[in-house]
């Protein structure tokens, strides 16, 4: 009796672990199906990481930019920033930097301003915020103030409002001759452009002598804004007072450029911008050259 009870127990474990076998093998079998089924939708995926990090930049890769879309770049908000990256665009912001003949006590004045981070560790200057006009200040121990702003206006205002706030504070701080940026932005066209068939269209407009200068001078009519523009493409924007000016000269100028784009070029963007020890040393240049247009008014 107990040998027949025995049988059966032990037919019994063999049942159900033959039935758990059973429904292991169903799940793996639905895995697989469902594995393949995935691959069949997606695709064979790759065993080479290359091929696979070339997948995942397609999938963000920029929006094709036309040259519909850089001739009218500011009419789509939405391909603003791509074409500006397009274009190597770069805008700067709007500064003036005054010498005094002070020396601020910079932990003391931290302590008394609002709106301030003083890090010397990190930096020299304490910074400072001011929310009428929005600008910011890096003010240094020996004097030296430099302020930046959203137009010429408001860093200029931002300047003599502080300079009445260190005079409330006890100092009696003296400046001459503030200094301004005179480039607002840069940014590079895929092309080359032909200058000589410019000027000649725009003579009146230009000024262009290849003999002294390697590139072209564009004066806005009505503005005091001027474009220097290189063969290769590049084009400083100079003396704009705020930024929608700065932006009405680049579409302005855009159509021209397109016009007298030069054949038998390169038009490899990184090739045309040049290096950074070219833009430093134009940039320097036309620093110099027109620090004295731009006067300081309270």
């Amino acid at each position: 009796m107990k040998h027949k009870d025995h049988k059966r127990v032990k037919k019994a474990k063999k049942d159900k672990k033959r039935s758990k076998t059973h429904r292991d093998d169903s799940k793996k079998s639905k895995k697989r199906d469902k594995e393949a089924k995935h691959k069949t939708e997606s695709g064979p995926i790759s065993s080479d990481p290359e091929q696979q990090i070339n997948g995942d930049n397609k999938q963000q890769t920029e929006p094709v930019i036309s040259d519909f879309d850089v001739l009218s770049i500011y009419a789509d908000i939405s391909k603003l920033s791509a074409v500006e990256r397009y274009l190597n665009m770069l805008y700067r912001p709007f500064t003036c930097f005054v010498k005094t003949n002070c020396e601020f006590k910079l932990s003391e004045l931290d302590c008394f301003l609002s709106d301030t981070r003083y890090e010397p560790d990190k930096h020299s200057a304490l910074l400072i915020r001011l929310s009428s006009p929005i600008c910011s200040l890096r003010l240094y121990d020996n004097g030296n103030i430099c302020c930046q702003g959203y137009s010429y206006d408001s860093a200029a205002l931002g300047i003599h409002r502080f300079i009445g706030t260190m005079e409330h504070l006890g100092y009696s701080p003296v400046f001459q001759n503030p200094k301004f940026n005179v480039v607002n932005a840069t940014f590079c066209m895929p092309f080359s452009i032909h200058l000589e068939q410019l000027y000649r269209e725009y003579h009146e407009d230009c000024l262009y002598n290849p003999e002294t200068r390697p590139y072209l001078t564009y004066q806005i009519r009505n503005s005091s804004i001027k474009l220097a523009i290189f063969h290769v493409g590049y084009v400083y924007v100079l003396l704009s007072s705020q930024p929608r000016f700065t932006q009405k000269a680049i579409a302005f100028i855009m159509p021209i450029l397109f016009r007298h784009r030069a054949a038998n070029r390169p038009n490899v963007a990184e090739l045309s911008s040049g290096d950074i020890n070219f833009k430093l040393l134009w940039e320097n240049e036309f620093q110099n050259a027109y620090q004295g247009t731009l006067k300081y008014s309270r």
